[in-house]
This record gives C-alpha cells, sequence and structure tokens, in this order.
C-alpha cells in the first residue's frame, strides 16, 4: 500500500493545492508615483519579471501610490524579486498584508 501522504500530495498536485508550490498572489503597493506615466513604468518593471502577471490594481494620483494584485509561479520567481522590480526605477514597493476577514455575526 501506498503512502498516505503520497496520495494526497498527489491528488493535490492534480487539483491544484494551494499549499503545494507554483502560482501564488500578493499584493504590493508602490509609492513615489508622482506622474501619469510613472504607474505605467512600475507596472512594465512588475510584468518584466518572469511569469508575473497583474491582474487587478488601483492608482491614487493624489496620493501618488499604486496597488497592484499580482500572480506569480514561485517556482520561477520569488516575492522578493516582485517587490525590488521597482526599486530600480525610483518607486518603493511594500508588501501588503491583507485583512483579517471578520466572522459575521
Amino acid at each position: 500500500m501506498k503512502n498516505p501522504l503520497y496520495v494526497l500530495t498527489t491528488l493535490a498536485a492534480l487539483i491544484g493545492g494551494p499549499a503545494l508550490a507554483g502560482e501564488q498572489t500578493t499584493r504590493i503597493e508602490v509609492t513615489g508615483l508622482y506622474c501619469s506615466s510613472c504607474p505605467y513604468i512600475a507596472a512594465q518593471a512588475i510584468t518584466d519579471i518572469a511569469s508575473a502577471e497583474i491582474v487587478d490594481g488601483f492608482y491614487d494620483a493624489n496620493l501618488q501610490l499604486a496597488q497592484f494584485v499580482i500572480q506569480y509561479d514561485d517556482e520561477m520567481t520569488t516575492l522578493e524579486a516582485l517587490l525590488s522590480a521597482t526599486v530600480d526605477f525610483g518607486y518603493p514597493a511594500t508588501l501588503v498584508e491583507e485583512p483579517a476577514v471578520e466572522p459575521a455575526s
């Protein structure tokens, strides 16, 4: 009989289990976006990273910042690479921690 852990990990791999390596989604905030071209430049720097794709986000001209929701393959790149991609262009980036979901009363 096969090891139960082997069976579970194989099954999870076949159905795309979230605990396995592969596609990840994260949200980062990029600041210092003072002109109308800045969000485009920041987005381009992020998508130049292997496997990184911006799937959602927004730009606030008054606050001079943007948030990007990025999907990427963690076997091809790292979160650190995504965060440092915009720094070379003068735009600091930080990870946005998702707020905990409040239980319904």
